[in-house]
């Protein structure tokens, strides 16, 4: 069977599609049919088994991820050093755990039920954003990469209208398959190198999603503390809150501790930005920090957050 020439790429623009590509019945995307079946039945599962069986497949990572294992050590030896050698072990085993659910959250996220799922949710500070809203501000919503970010994606936009950026997938099946899953809740979906849409997004009084916990590279960045380590921090929201005037509020989210649930704490608006790029990207990293402390075992430590160092300094991995 031959497959279907494919269509002329648009860049940096994809839309939800209501009818399959016929390429996609191709045999080169029959293994994501399978993910994706796997997937759908996951999500049918009861919550404390869907659970369980995250934790297992984490295990699993955890014993062939070698390098992820040893930059998860890392990370947390740079970040929390005053564990014990025990507690640091416990903390990266359960982590791992973690990781495993994170990926039978986005089952959840895809496929589960929204009454199902919203039994188990509470969204907290929603004063915060209809007091926004009231005065016809945009909200930039900023967090960072927990395990459970998808889910959560999910659960918050389904309780306040919300666009977010993403990084498109290299292949074409799974991220039209996923663009169309995200576009039913998250309104819009916006590619990551297409700001003017985000902007426009904020400007119009709407509400986005921002993730500042990665390196997007000098040219964007500044160097500002995380754990008190010197650690490349995106230095561009204040731009984009000076073209939209878009309020900047923190959030923290996870799973609860007793796994009965969920929960996202949307916090006040911050004083922000101030006109110091090192203390505007500092207080960031602060807000990523709080939501570590509060689910440790929950952070994507598997990130090499400290890949680029300042100058002079030697590399932590």
């Amino acid at each position: 069977m031959s497959e279907p020439k494919k269509p002329p790429k648009k860049k940096h623009q994809i839309s939800r599609q209501d009818t399959l590509d016929p390429r996609f019945l191709h045999p080169r995307y029959w293994h994501i049919w399978v993910l994706f079946g796997l997937g759908w039945s996951v999500a049918q599962l009861p919550f404390p088994l869907q659970l369980k069986l995250g934790r297992a497949f984490g295990r699993l990572l955890y014993r062939v991820g070698r390098e992820r294992a040893h930059i998860t050590r890392r990370n947390i030896e740079i970040c929390l050093p005053h564990l014990t050698d025990t507690q640091k072990n416990d903390l990266i085993r359960a982590n791992f755990e973690s990781v495993g659910i994170g990926f039978i959250e986005i089952a959840m996220a895809y496929w589960g039920s929204k009454e199902k799922l919203h039994s188990i949710f509470k969204l907290n500070g929603r004063e915060h954003l209809e007091a926004a809203q009231a005065a016809g501000k945009g909200i930039i919503i900023m967090g960072g990469h927990m395990t459970s970010l998808e889910l959560l994606l999910r659960l918050f936009c389904e309780s306040w209208p919300c666009a977010a950026l993403y990084k498109p997938n290299h292949n074409a099946f799974f991220e039209q398959y996923s663009f169309n899953k995200r576009a039913r809740y998250v309104n819009p979906p916006i590619p990551n190198k297409n700001l003017r849409s985000f902007l426009k997004h904020l400007k119009n009084g709407g509400t986005s999603i921002y993730l500042s916990d990665q390196d997007y590279g000098m040219k964007n960045s500044v160097f500002a503390p995380f754990f008190g380590v010197p650690t490349v921090t995106i230095k561009q929201p204040p731009e984009y809150v000076r073209y939209s005037g878009a309020l900047v509020m923190p959030v923290i989210f996870g799973r609860n501790a007793d796994d009965s649930g969920y929960y996202v704490d949307v916090m006040p608006p911050l004083d922000y930005p101030t006109g110091d790029e090192v203390r505007d990207a500092t207080t960031l990293n602060y807000w990523v920090e709080q939501n570590i402390l509060r689910s440790p075992d929950q952070y994507l430590w598997q990130h090499r957050r400290f890949k680029r160092r300042p100058p002079g300094e030697p590399p932590l991995y």
